[in-house]
């Protein structure tokens, strides 16, 4: 019972936490090793448990059983530890019974994940991959007699903005690798089989994620995907595409982008340049690329304005309600990360890991004084009402914010029209060179890419 509530929780808090898609259908059947990229610390298994479609039990840092909140949560997934020589350095001769113990689950059908990064990082590429996924999932063949069927299976975590609330995360489940495949390479030397099975599995992590070459790489191509689709007509001003959307774009622009600088240098640098001087005057007129509209009609602006008002009085008393309700948790976790200071990939964590204590734990608080105050029918119907208000909170909250945006942007677009039509034309400029870019490159053209699944 305790196992299935926490697991709920887990699911639950991920899902309020960020705006999460899957690309794909989710995790394979039958036994299988899951090998993902690393970029937000504890928060990549939780997505991957609730995308994935079944349990799938994570490998991870010894020391994080021992948590009074992570510990229970991890043995709820049927988390399994790796002593590492950093942390654990007179247990390392436990890695050999984490290592049975995955073979041996994955020989009764289960689902394990692993990342063969080794720790989690928030650089713009992978970090080179380790061979114990590779090892683990040979060797669960070889004591099988190569019957298993046991697949390797890909599955790249893309964070829009990995520490805050509500932003966007994607989890693309890419085709498995059959490990028996590998049998003949196995029986002939099973260290060089294991090195070209983690290469191959690096090769499959390329295909579901983004690579850059620097943070800056990573920034300018993301910038040069907005004014795209902006110019194109595939996303609006103040439109917030899902990332399952922009992903293969995304990825088309960083192909491209990284041949430019291969082959032509000095026209990449051309371009950095531009997009520079673009995000530029986007920063001076006080907008996001997103923002950038076209210009106003006096019939829309009232529409829009009225159509906006509306919505915002309908739900408020609602969200006013999850506010007041739900602020001292939400403080308590945000004033806690905040002191900690943890590093970039692991905000979210400590974010997560905080709120899965502290929200239950003020639900509970908070309905258990209403009823001794009120009754226990009052306290129940605000233990059942919290959620819904929560919820309304946190839609009145995101409108709010983009409403407020779209305020600020419309006045000073209005004293800064001239500096708005320069925009105009720099943005078309830009396209023309996008174009230009990609033009004969075969799979590079971004009007082509689509993407698989949902």
């Amino acid at each position: 019972m305790l196992s299935w509530l926490i697991t709920k929780l887990i699911g639950q808090a991920v899902a309020v936490f960020y705006d999460v898609e899957r690309i794909g259908a989710g995790v394979v059947d039958g036994p299988v090793l899951v090998t993902a990229n690393h970029p937000n610390a504890l928060v990549d298994p939780l997505v991957i448990f609730h995308t994935g479609g079944r349990k799938v039990r994570p490998l991870a840092k010894a020391p994080l059983f021992g948590h009074f909140i992570v510990g229970p949560a991890l043995k709820a997934l049927g988390g399994l530890p790796v002593y590492r020589k950093e942390e654990s350095p007179g247990q390392m001769h436990m890695n050999a019974r984490t290592f049975d113990a995955v073979i041996d689950a994955l020989r009764s059908g289960e689902a394990v994940q692993i990342y063969p990064e080794g720790k989690s990082h928030s650089e713009p590429s992978m970090a080179p991959l380790r061979t114990g996924a590779a090892r683990m999932a040979l060797l669960a063949e070889a004591r099988s007699d190569w019957s298993l069927g046991l697949r390797l299976q890909p599955v790249g975590l893309t964070y829009e903005r990995k520490p805050f609330f509500r932003s966007r995360a994607v989890a693309v489940y890419g085709e498995p690798i059959i490990v028996a495949d590998y049998r003949d390479r196995y029986e002939d030397d099973g260290r060089n089989a294991a090195r070209t099975l983690t290469g191959d599995i690096r090769r499959a992590l390329l295909e579901v994620t983004l690579q850059f070459e620097t943070s800056e790489d990573r920034d300018l191509v993301g910038l040069a995907e907005r004014i795209w689709t902006r110019e194109k007509g595939e996303a609006q001003p103040r439109e917030r595409q899902h990332l399952s959307k922009r992903l293969p774009r995304l990825r088309t622009f960083a192909r491209a982008y990284a041949r430019l600088r291969s082959e032509d240098p000095d026209r990449a640098d051309r371009l950095r340049s531009v997009v520079r001087r673009y995000q530029r005057t986007v920063t001076a007129l006080g907008v996001r690329e997103g923002d950038v509209p076209s210009r106003y009609r006096p019939s829309r602006v009232v529409l829009y304005a009225l159509g906006q008002l509306a919505m915002l009085l309908f739900v408020f008393p609602a969200a006013i309600v999850g506010i007041l309700f739900w602020a001292m948790p939400y403080q308590v976790t945000r004033y806690v990360t905040m002191r900690i200071r943890p590093k970039h990939n692991e905000i979210a964590t400590y974010k997560l890991t905080l709120g899965l204590l502290a929200f239950p734990i003020w639900l509970v608080f908070a309905s258990s004084l209403i009823s001794l105050l009120m009754g226990l029918d009052i306290g129940l119907l605000v233990a059942r009402g919290a959620p819904i208000v929560g919820l309304a909170a946190i839609v009145w909250r995101a409108r709010e914010e983009e409403i407020r945006e779209d305020a600020r942007v419309f006045f000073r677009a209005r004293r800064g029209q001239k500096t708005l039509d320069r925009l105009h034309v720099l943005r078309k400029d830009l396209v023309r060179e996008f174009e230009e870019v990609a033009e004969g490159w075969s799979g590079l053209d971004p009007a082509e890419t689509t993407t698989v699944g949902s």
